[in-house]
């Protein structure tokens, strides 16, 4: 039912999917020219100028945390679990693999450096913890571009704000705050300039297009297909 749908979830061969394709094709090909340039580097820098507080340092490092691949493979995880939210789980898990993967692979093409600015927190943290960069592949961790954290946490927002959707209008669109928020927390410890998070949106925008037709999020999921049976209620069943 197209009314059921959430504005951002177009179809793949739509014209909103074009520009999505040809704006991330664009800015990739004027970052890998370019590289940092003075607009990305003086919000890193102002970033870094902010650094200090303790208070803030440890909000800006908890709130990145929720973005790693863990934490997103740990809900999606759950969701899968749970019989009612087993499709929207297991969209989101394969979401988070491909764009896993596919970020790592794209990140060696761009080539763009990690800012050159280090997060030195004013707490001391826990031994053995440290902030997730955004590859954990050793060939692409000292590189920045397109952003992996906004990326993935893009996917989540489209998936689980469809699934919102029919509950809560206010609560699917206020979830698009997360990649957002994340966004910032990147850019604050200095493992993202500004472009990285526009791209990441744009690349995490467009697996999840493809990803949620394909799969047909709209539809529901029936186990008993892999059983060769319909979903019949349990008084028919019984009959």
């Amino acid at each position: 039912m197209q009314e059921l749908r959430p504005a951002w979830l177009f179809r793949a061969r739509s014209p909103v999917f074009v520009v999505f394709v040809v704006a991330f094709v664009a800015l990739s090909a004027a970052i890998a020219a370019v590289g940092a340039d003075a607009p990305d580097d003086s919000v890193n820098r102002y970033a870094k100028s902010i650094q200090g507080n303790a208070a803030l340092d440890t909000v800006m490092i908890v709130i990145t945390t929720t973005g790693d691949v863990g934490s997103l493979i740990i809900v999606a995880i759950i969701l899968t679990i749970i019989r009612r939210t087993r499709k929207i789980g297991m969209i989101l898990l394969i979401a988070i693999v491909i764009l896993a993967i596919a970020v790592m692979y794209m990140k060696p093409f761009i080539a763009r450096p990690l800012p050159p600015y280090k997060f030195e927190p004013a707490l001391q943290l826990p031994e053995n913890f440290g902030i997730e960069s955004d590859s954990l592949a050793p060939f692409a961790k000292d590189l920045s571009f397109p952003s992996g954290h906004t990326a993935r946490v893009t996917a989540f927002a489209f998936i689980i704000g469809f699934a919102l959707y029919k509950r809560s209008k206010t609560a699917s669109y206020a979830i698009w705050a997360f990649p957002v928020i994340i966004g910032i927390t990147r850019v604050y410890v200095q493992q993202h300039y500004p472009t990285d998070l526009i791209g990441g949106f744009l690349i995490g925008m467009i697996i999840s297009v493809v990803l949620c037709n394909a799969m047909k999020i709209w539809q529901p999921f029936q186990m008993s297909r892999f059983k060769g049976k319909e979903d019949k209620p349990p008084s028919e069943v019984q009959a």
